[in-house]
């Protein structure tokens, strides 16, 4: 889609109003034309979800969309195409994930609500806790996950952690906030939240406590 340059300058103008940087005209038209092509990408999804939902209608159940795109399943995040692919009214599914909602193993509300539980990642993105450390915590009873099981072994597909499971030990997920860096560019950073009661790192700062006023 082309750009006239008075939408370029006009461009120019908002991004020097909000981030306080010049643009060159090379700059300016980079950026307008990929935002352009960023909501034109929204309006395909937008078109598309409300062409499934319309067929919803039809197949309350949910059904396969055999189309040949490549899909993320909104629970474990692996990519799904074709018979593997599952949608209903929580929305894009792989069979693993769908046979746990299924069988209710997970609730619903962790299609629609990602802000109401953690996966396995999220510790170290969140709280640079690795999953080696995340996994001793849920073997040593530390923490309560949910297991869904894969369909073709038996054995675990993913995991996901509940925070109502663990409402004494977890705290809510961090809300977001955004910040300009030095060179003027906004990006996002997350709360600090107390997760002692999780590492135990408050019980061992009373412990040195304790001891050095015993010396």
């Amino acid at each position: 889609m082309l750009i006239s340059d008075e939408k370029v300058k006009e461009f120019q103008a908002l991004f020097k109003k909000k981030y306080g940087k010049n643009l060159t005209m090379q700059e300016a038209s980079d950026a307008a034309h990929n935002l352009v092509n960023f909501f034109d990408v929204l309006m395909k999804i937008e078109i598309e979800d409300i062409k499934r939902k319309d067929r919803l209608k039809k197949e309350p159940k949910g059904f396969n969309l055999d189309d040949g795109k490549v899909y993320t399943c909104c629970i474990c995040k692996d990519n799904i195409s074709d018979k593997e692919t599952w949608y209903d009214k929580g929305g894009m599914k792989c069979l693993h994930c769908q046979k746990a909602l299924d069988k209710k193993i997970i609730p619903m509300s962790v299609c629609k609500n990602d802000k109401s539980w953690y996966s396995i990642w999220e510790f170290d993105y969140y709280f640079k806790i690795k999953s080696p450390t995340v996994r001793k915590f849920i073997r040593h009873g530390k923490l309560k996950s949910r297991v869904i099981p894969d369909l073709n072994t038996g054995k675990s597909h993913c995991e996901i952690i509940l925070i109502k499971d663990n409402k004494d030990i977890l705290p809510n997920k961090p809300e977001s906030y955004s910040i300009k860096d030095e060179k003027g560019m906004i990006h996002s950073e997350y709360e600090e939240v107390d997760i002692s009661k999780l590492t135990g790192e408050d019980n061992e700062k009373k412990h040195l406590e304790v001891t050095a006023e015993g010396v």
